[in-house]
């Protein structure tokens, strides 16, 4: 009677390690999808904000024309099984982004330079992506 005792209490361990195995396995493509989903977001957004973002024109040594465009660019950064993809202008073109996008006040304090919008867009774009795909999932 031992014996049949030792049985029923390995199947019910069992079928909890297969469980946990599954759930686990499940976990993992999921984390991966949208690890993958995540990054090609990024991907595309840093094109999106290539196209929108506008090209300096001026003559200035330092800044050859388009290097503001030509700046962006995304990082992944992964922490305790969180991802995180963030899109940026590489130095020293960062400085610029708030400016363009909101307008500022010019040089000589008179007139206002008009706003640019291009972060917002891609902004609300990515997040709308981002958003469809954790519902497909």
């Amino acid at each position: 009677m031992a014996k049949g005792h030792n049985q029923l209490i390995a199947t019910p361990v069992a079928l909890v390690a297969a469980m946990v195995s599954a759930c686990q396995e499940y976990t993992d493509e999921v984390r991966e999808a949208v690890e993958e989903g995540i990054i090609e977001i990024g991907q595309e957004a840093v094109e999106q904000i290539k196209v929108l973002a506008p090209v300096y024109e001026g003559s200035n040594k330092n800044t050859p024309k388009g290097a503001y465009r030509r700046s962006w660019k995304y990082r992944v950064d992964r922490q305790r099984g969180r991802i995180e993809v963030t899109v940026h202008a590489k130095s020293p073109h960062y400085r610029l982004t708030h400016l363009l996008e909101n307008g500022h006040l010019n040089r000589d304090g008179t007139t206002r330079s008009k706003a640019i919008p291009h972060v917002s867009i891609v902004n609300s774009l990515a997040q709308k992506k981002v958003d469809k795909l954790l519902e497909e999932l």
